[in-house]
């Protein structure tokens, strides 16, 4: 299929973008503790650049020292300048044009320096509970010039354009939305003065940096939250901000689970769509803006998807598509598109492993090892090509096996089993989590168009490894469900998750699922949409809140919408604080905390109770073999990004 939209060229104001590509900004933590430019940073935007993207916008950049959130790159003072002049040259000299953004995090300013104030519109706590010092009028008006010079900083250090960042619950966001907005000064009341900090903030950059200097505003339009900024609101404010001088109106929004609606002291934003969003989820919103101004609107929200951003473009839905976790995953993301090589595009599986990670120390992607350690991890021909036997098919086994094709050596891959892919089968079957199989179809593909000797239901002994005189052995064998010591658990109406969504085995009309954590949850959810009547039994309390309960082990914004927007729907019954005493044919008997002992009916009982490492071939091959690894389950059952990492760590250093 002909891209014809997508790789057509395109302008923002004066600014000349080579196709409608655009990465957004997102923190990585790669910056220096105090704000500047590392060669880290600038390894990973320049690896963006050369991937083909039209404009790489580089990630929230704080014009104030109380307005960090995290560790990330400042513009507050002329000191760090000749780094981000460093930074604008290496994405430009890639082949990209390079903006700026503007940031400041207001009351979510939870990295700031020592000694200066948590600030805000209005004294309303953040997530971390600490009460904001709610800005002055005069100070309201230094934050607006600060904003200027930030801007004229960047300029001066060579960036293409600027954009402020005017969503996510950030400050001018905060501004914004009438939920973290009280003031009764000129910057609070109606949405016209809840909306002057954000004018005067355009006003501001367009004196510093001139009538023809390209400059974009990410745009917070829907809160999604009762009582917040609505669609309606955006579309009165962006042909304000286009007056006061904007080029090009740059998505955003936030989003809150309906049960929680009001609840603002939770509010967690969106821009990391967890995969249980349908791609294009907010395309509606691009369009919604488009048809209220005159300059190019970019949309946002699971476009990663070449096709189907061509397509929304084509539809006159948005002009530019941002592709942010989809860069990360795969920075030559364009490049390949562009020659239809759709298959090799390695897929963002919106996990939210690169959001979480930043909040910890600096981003790291579940698929792409690489991500942050390009100037380390590039794929290096072997010294000497070695005779490497892979034993397991699931993603560690089969990363491994492509890097180690890749290098050059001779690989050999076994596998057990009749297909591919490991635990993504039955992790992707789950209505919400049916992108996960995307990286198994990725990988399965680059073991067909590599030198991979793939054999399938091939269950590795010692004295078959052994017999194939192998340099290098690489166990990815794995790990089996854990079963309890428990009477009956041997009965024919037992399984275990696994067996039950990958098909091995099925249930009857009324399904026991034994086990509170994202397994467990996922599989309760599975048999319920498919018509069961369920019952799940946990350890675990049954309570819903953020801090505890069910599925703790899933990724937040993944399991927020589970627990407030699916589980409600499906009239799934929970045991709650139950240990589980034994199986029979009417179902599981378990005992409360009192030790009193009740039957839990069902015609099945499925265990999701996690997963025991298989260490067989490890013990046998230990000091047999010259070379000998363990990586991905069978060393401890963990996430995909434990496997895939551990895969191409191992296939680097053989």
């Amino acid at each position: 299929m002909t891209l014809k939209n997508l790789f057509q060229p395109g302008r923002i104001g004066t600014m000349e973008l080579k196709n409608r590509i655009v990465m957004p900004p997102m923190g990585t933590g790669f910056a220096d503790i105090s704000g500047q430019v590392t060669d880290r940073i600038i390894n990973y935007y320049a690896e963006r650049a050369r991937g083909g993207a039209g404009l790489i916008i580089i990630e929230a950049t704080c014009i104030a020292p109380e307005g960090k959130v995290v560790v990330q790159l400042c513009v507050y003072d002329d000191s760090f300048i000749p780094g981000l002049r460093r930074l604008a040259r290496a994405v430009q000299k890639e082949g990209a044009k390079v903006c700026l953004q503007l940031h400041h995090g207001g009351r979510r300013g939870a990295r700031r320096p020592a000694g200066t104030k948590l600030v805000a519109p209005s004294p309303i706590a953040s997530w971390g509970g600490e009460v904001p010092h709610e800005l002055t009028t005069e100070e309201v008006e230094k934050l607006v010039d600060d904003f200027g010079q930030g801007a004229r900083r960047a300029k001066e250090a060579g960036f293409d354009a600027v954009e402020v960042h005017g969503g996510n619950a950030h400050l001018v966001a905060q501004f914004l939305s009438p939920l973290t907005n009280k003031r009764r000064d000129k910057y609070g009341g109606d949405l016209e003065s809840r909306a002057r900090f954000a004018v005067e903030i355009c006003r501001r950059i367009r004196e510093e940096v001139g009538p023809d200097y390209p400059f974009q505003f990410r745009l917070l339009t829907n809160e999604f939250i009762k009582g917040g900024v609505t669609v309606k609101d955006a579309r009165r404010v962006a042909p304000l901000l286009v007056e006061a001088g904007v080029d090009a109106i740059h998505i955003a929004m936030a989003y809150v689970p309906s049960s929680e609606e009001g609840y603002i002291a939770h509010q967690m934003p969106v821009s990391f769509a967890p995969m249980s969003f349908p791609k294009g989820a907010f395309v509606h919103l691009a369009q919604a803006i488009k048809e209220v101004v005159n300059v190019p609107v970019i949309g946002v929200g699971r476009l990663g998807e070449p096709r189907l951003a061509d397509r929304v473009i084509g539809e006159g839905k948005a002009d530019f598509i941002s592709m942010g976790r989809p860069l990360i995953a795969d920075p030559a993301l364009p490049n390949k598109a562009a020659q239809g090589k759709y298959s090799d595009i390695r897929p963002c599986i919106a996990c939210n492993t690169c959001g979480t990670s930043v909040f910890g120390t600096y981003l790291s992607c579940a698929v792409n090892p690489e991500a942050g350690r390009e100037s380390e991890y590039k794929i290096v021909p072997a010294a000497r090509p070695k005779k490497v036997v892979i034993i397991g098919g699931g993603p560690a086994g089969m990363e491994a096996a492509r890097i180690a094709a890749l290098r050059g050596h001779r690989v050999t891959l076994l596998e057990k089993g009749s297909y591919l892919g490991g635990n993504l089968v039955p992790a992707s079957v789950p209505s919400f989590k049916h992108d996960i199989d995307d990286l198994r179809r990725y990988l399965t593909g680059q073991m067909e168009a590599l030198p991979v000797d793939v054999r399938l239901g091939k269950e590795a002994s010692a004295e078959m490894v052994l017999g194939m005189k192998p340099e290098v052995v690489i166990l990815a064998t794995g790990a089996h469900a854990f079963l309890p010591e428990i009477p009956g658990v041997n009965k024919k109406n037992v399984s275990t998750a696994i067996e039950v969504l990958t098909g091995a085995k099925t249930t009857g009309s009324l399904a026991v699922v034994v086990g509170g954590g994202m397994v467990g949850c996922e599989t309760a959810v599975f048999l319920a949409e498919t018509g069961r009547r369920v019952t799940l039994v946990t350890r675990r309390p049954s309570d819903f809140s953020l801090k505890e309960g069910l599925a703790p082990d899933m990724e937040p914004l993944l399991r927020r919408w589970l627990l407030f927007e699916l589980w409600p729907k499906l009239d799934i019954d929970v045991v709650a604080r139950a240990t589980f005493a034994k199986v029979t044919d009417e179902g599981l008997v378990v005992r409360d905390q009192e030790g009193k002992s009740r039957l839990v009916e069902g015609d099945s009982v499925v265990f999701a109770l996690g997963l025991t490492a298989n260490k067989e071939l490890e013990s046998v091959l230990t000091g047999k073999v010259a070379e000998l690894y363990s990586i991905g389950d069978c060393v401890e059952p963990r996430q995909i990004v434990h496997a895939v990492h551990e895969g191409a760590d191992v296939a680097r250093k053989i």
